[in-house]
């Protein structure tokens, strides 16, 4: 499963839905993750059942199915329904565990551990003053940096997905962390950035809208 080690540069499109955006209703999340250059090398997709969406929100139980450009699974990532601190537990296509993605309290700061398959463990800090920028350190050292892409105030207002750019700290994070930190991605816009009361056109009570998206030609699941 290397997939993701030759790049440095990741970026983690969430695919907007027409229905959602007119109707406001939530619908399945999908997302495109591309390279430096934009090549699509991975798809995602997000299982949960529809009145679980509209009511239970993020705290919903969910299955996160990876696959590339064959549609061949890579990786999975579940979670069931929460109270307080969301999880995410990631699998590889075989089923062997790739680790696990907790949240954590914070009081001044969104957090989350991540916890390999062998025990080794990094923590994602994402401190409240910086919304949109989430640190993932290992040992005190930066490993990778997750960041939500403004899209522009047009682009913002008109439609209801997000944009994440992953940067990892050199060829050298292994490939299982890369896995994880990609999870962690995932995880972060559904706990943080993820609205379940959007209004038609993106626009909500108390804000100026929704979040960037770019279709990218990703029509469902056969890709």
């Amino acid at each position: 499963m290397n997939v993701l080690s030759q790049h440095s540069v990741l970026t983690v499109s969430q695919q907007a839905e027409p229905l959602q955006i007119v109707t406001g209703l939530e619908t399945e999340n999908r997302y495109r993750i591309v390279d430096e250059s934009g090549e699509p090398i991975l798809f995602a997709y997000v299982e949960s059942g529809f009145m679980s969406r509209q009511f239970l929100g993020g705290r919903r139980p969910m299955k996160i199915n990876v696959i590339d450009g064959d549609g061949q699974l890579q990786m999975a990532a579940s979670r069931r329904y929460f109270w307080f601190f969301s999880h995410l537990d990631l699998q590889s296509a075989d089923g062997s565990p790739i680790g696990r993605m907790q949240r954590q309290f914070g009081f001044l700061a969104r957090r989350f551990s991540l916890t390999d398959a062998h025990g080794g463990t990094a923590q994602v800090h994402g401190p409240r003053f910086r919304p949109h920028t989430f640190w993932v350190r290992r040992a005190g050292q930066e490993v990778a940096t997750i960041t939500k892409v403004w899209g522009g105030i047009a682009r913002e207002l008109v439609t209801v997905a997000d944009h994440f750019k992953i940067e990892f700290a050199g060829l050298g994070v292994e490939e299982n962390l890369r896995w994880l930190v990609i999870g962690a991605a995932l995880a972060i816009d559904h706990d943080f950035f993820e609205n379940r009361r959007r209004f038609p056109g993106g626009i909500r009570p108390g804000t100026l809208g929704g979040h960037s998206h770019d279709t990218g030609g990703f029509t469902g699941r056969g890709f």
